[in-house]
């Protein structure tokens, strides 16, 4: 790669490359030898890293901290020129970093370096600026032994377009490696804690505290910066790390200061953020506390020594005078009355010497009780102001949680709201006199992004596409306020949508237009870090409603292949979620209870009226091929969702009526096509869903025969190493609903063979590859089973069964609540499992 040209620098051979950019020696106009680092665009958040610079200089570079003497972020590619701090190799110079001394470690010099990283990461913090990318590659050590830290806000940070593996991922807390955009809200901090408990520990010990033999597959070997050809998912990685609650030291604490520090360490490495120290000043007067308290110690012993050694003289004393009186007998008189003297004294030194004792442990115990109160003090502020911050976060979710509410028709997890027309306008107003009222306040420019935002999908919510139109553009101009991320890149990918189908409900000819940038919106979310099916559907819906714009065109054939994937990939939607229809314990039945169809802006219930759509054009096709099983299969398999999600809005004749025409249409298919999974696999979700209907009417025994002629549909093709993973699903969910039945005829033996079997089917699946895809949904599944056998072993009176099971489910809810925090229905089944399992005690 040609090296980059820099005015007033002479560019010389590139000495370090990087996961975010490449690393050039060069000299200056005077000869002295700098380092130019060259950025990656897509890596790199230019804005982050200005800011960052313009915090450090401000108040003149923070010592520990790297310098960096220019810096330009706007050029492309932007650039940073700094110190070269290097050492003399056989091949010429070799950056002086940490990572390429790493063999020297652990020794002598473990804890000096430790406590030197701590300083200058105290010094970072101290300027507000989290570092976000501690790892031994950033960590150097100039002529003097001092250290350096670099490359701050590089890496996972919110707002990289593409990032590398990189060697930081090994040193990150799971909340990073999860979220890079909570580096925006603050939690940096606690994220250079965890980095720097890692880092200490390698330090000391040689291995990473968790996960260690994975890590050290992966970790660049000591002089090396990067391996090449490692693809690494962070989220696999948090949950790996999440896997290893504690932390343990394979060898004893050399002196009890040794041990005061590793309890901070460890601290440090705690996984849940709010147990780690708030920052790196906080650890580092932790670290003092501990020399002060080892010091007063010492003192102390100090002390006692001086106490010993007056008694030993005192018992000398003694015995000459003794050997005297013996020999000389006319001097005794004189002896003793001077051992008399000599005992006295000493007692007399005894006694000052335990009241100075007294004295200098009770002046410790103020100052520790001091220092306690202190510490206690600024850990509760910490705490108030984290809670604050927290309240702030929820308070916003909970602002966007309402105005989508406000703005619809009917919502699944709210009640109906009447009166939309008026509401709208109300809200239109109310968000117009904001913006307008907060224009000159920079402090609210995040919250006047988000207004301007939900002002455009008002203007969506009335129908308005030119409004709208304008509206949209103007809050992507704002979007650089709001905090970046996959879910604000779906939530405007979504907005672009919903005024394409505006335009196209117009008949405007700029639908054309919008369903493009609508399509390169979709398609550029990360769907690894959103709910990818449903990124998947909405781009089926666009599908969908191309297909018509492409027919009115007179462009049939491309029409058709879009209706046909439209079509294919609403059916596969439903095949993956086959617990839609079966899943009816007690918490999700009422979850599900005031479900409505959504019309307006929100999650896109409109699918259901997409596949109706799409039915209607498969019965056209199919009048002209009635021979074509494939256009049989897919309206058999819009019939069968139609029928789920009626029963989900609770339309029972609805849902009778497509599941009629589904099993129909199934039942011919499996005649012609009997090796069929596809066609075995919904003909038994057909059975299942009818069973529920049945069951719901007391018609028990015709809904066993139901469930049991699904069991045979999938058992053939779920058996075995190479069995279809979403019949396996369908098989263990099926099975779970025949234990069900079995429990409600009071056959408690049979319930608990089946709940078992499915639980073991579903714990299985979690493990294979296909649970990889789908481990989510199939742990909710089986967080629901796990519950329903616990409860039937405790109603058999099976206590010690029943305790296990429970504790097995809050495992699992604790598990998915910790992977999507916040989610109601996970915490109720955890909050469900926990009392259950607490009345066995």
């Amino acid at each position: 790669m040609q090296a980059p040209d820099v005015a007033g620098l002479q560019v010389h051979e590139c000495v370090g490359v990087g996961s975010c950019g490449r690393v050039y020696r060069a000299s200056d106009a005077d000869g002295r030898v700098v380092a130019v680092k060259v950025f990656n665009a897509v890596s790199v958040n230019r804005e982050l890293l200005e800011e960052a610079v313009a915090r450090l200089e401000e108040h003149g570079w923070p010592e520990g901290v790297m310098p960096e003497w220019a810096a330009d972020f706007r050029r492309r590619p932007a650039l940073c020129v700094g110190p070269f701090v290097a050492d003399e190799g056989p091949d010429g110079p070799v950056p002086a970093s940490l990572q390429h001394r790493l063999g020297a470690f652990p020794g002598q010099d473990s804890w000096p370096v430790v406590l030197g990283i701590l300083d200058s990461l105290a010094a970072l913090h101290g300027r507000q600026v989290a570092h976000g990318n501690l790892k031994p590659g950033n960590v150097f050590l100039d002529a003097e032994g001092r250290v350096l830290l670099s490359d701050w806000a590089l890496g996972n940070m919110p707002g990289i377009a593409h990032l590398e593996y990189t060697d930081a991922y090994l040193y990150q807390p799971p909340e990073q490696l999860r979220d890079a955009g909570g580096y925006l809200r603050e939690k940096g901090y606690r994220w250079d804690v965890f980095a720097f408990g890692v880092l200490a520990y390698r330090l000391l010990t040689g291995r990473f505290p968790r996960c260690a033999e994975t890590f050290a597959k992966v970790a660049p070997p000591p002089g090396e910066t990067r391996l090449e050809g490692i693809s690494a998912d962070p989220r696999k990685i948090a949950r790996a790390l999440e896997a290893e609650i504690e932390v343990v030291w394979r060898d004893e604490a050399a002196n009890v200061l040794e041990e005061s520090y590793r309890e901070i360490v460890v601290r440090c490495l705690a996984l849940d953020p709010m147990a780690r120290p708030a920052d790196a000043m906080e650890v580092r007067r932790a670290f003092v506390e501990a020399d002060e308290a080892a010091a007063a110690e010492k003192r102390t012993d100090v002390l006692l020594d001086q106490t010993r050694r007056a008694r030993r003289a005192a018992w000398r004393a003694n015995v000459a005078a003794l050997a005297l009186a013996c020999g000389v007998v006319l001097l005794a008189a004189v002896l003793q009355l001077t051992r008399s003297q000599h005992t006295a004294e000493s007692a007399r030194q005894i006694d000052e010497i335990s009241t100075l004792q007294a004295s200098v442990e009770k002046s410790a115990a103020a100052k520790n009780e001091a220092q306690t109160a202190k510490a206690e003090a600024e850990r509760t502020l910490e705490y108030e102001r984290s809670m604050w911050l927290a309240r702030i976060e929820t308070s916003r979710a909970i602002g966007d949680h309402l105005f989508a509410w406000a703005m619809e028709k009917g919502h699944r997890r709210l009640p109906p709201l009447d009166g939309r027309e008026l509401r709208l306008n109300r809200l239109e107003r109310y968000f117009q006199d904001f913006v307008t009222r907060t224009a000159e306040i920079e402090s609210l420019k995040e919250e006047r992004a988000r207004a301007r935002l939900q002002l455009a999908e008002i203007s969506l919510a009335k129908g308005d596409p030119k409004v709208a139109e304008a509206r949209l553009e103007d809050a992507l101009a704002a979007s650089a306020d709001l905090p970046a991320g996959p879910d604000l890149e779906l939530r405007i990918a979504t907005d672009r949508l919903l005024l394409a189908l505006l335009l196209q409900e117009r008949g405007d000819k700029g639908a054309a237009e919008a369903f493009g940038a609508a399509r390169k919106a979709l398609e550029s979310v990360p769907q690894a870090e959103v709910d990818a099916d449903r990124v998947q559907e909405l781009i089926a819906v666009l599908d969908f409603h191309e297909s018509r714009l492409l027919a009115a065109a007179g462009r049939d054939g491309e029409a058709l292949a879009k209706l046909h994937g439209a079509t294919q990939v609403l059916n596969r939607l439903v095949d993956q979620h086959p617990d839609a229809v079966v899943l009816r314990s007690e918490l999700v039945s009422c979850y599900l209870s005031s479900a409505t169809i959504l019309d307006g802006i929100g999650r896109m219930g409109d699918a259901r009226e997409v596949r109706s759509l799409a039915a209607e054009e498969l019965l056209k096709l199919i009048k002209e091929n009635p021979a074509d099983l494939d256009l049989r299969l897919e309206l058999a398999g819009c019939y069968g969702a139609m029928a789920e999600a009626a029963m989900l809005s609770g339309d029972v004749s609805g849902t009778e009526s497509m599941s009629k025409g589904a099993t129909k249409l199934l039942e011919d298919l499996l005649r012609q096509r009997p090796d069929s999974t596809e066609v075995r696999s919904r003909l038994a979700a057909q059975r299942g869903l009818m069973a529920g209907v049945l069951r719901d009417r007391g018609e028990a025994d015709e809904a066993e025969r139901l469930v049991e002629d699904g069991i045979l549909l999938v058992e053939g093709v779920a058996v075995g190493e190479r069995g279809d993973p979403v019949a396996k699903y369908r098989l263990a969910l099926l099975w779970w609903q025949k234990a069900r039945l079995m429990g409600a005829d009071g056959k408690r033996s049979e319930e608990i063979a089946l709940a078992s079997k499915a639980v073991e089917a579903l714990r299985r699946l979690a493990d294979s590859a296909y649970g990889i895809e789908r481990a989510e949904q199939i742990r909710r599944s089986l967080g629901y089973v796990l519950g329903d056998l616990g409860h039937a072993a405790q109603l058999t009176g099976n206590m010690e069964m029943a305790a296990k099971v429970f504790g097995d489910a809050v495992v699992v809810w604790e598990y998915l609540e910790r992977e999507r925090p916040g989610n109601e229905e996970y915490e109720e089944g955890l909050e469900w499992s926990r009392q259950r399992l607490k009345e066995l005690k």
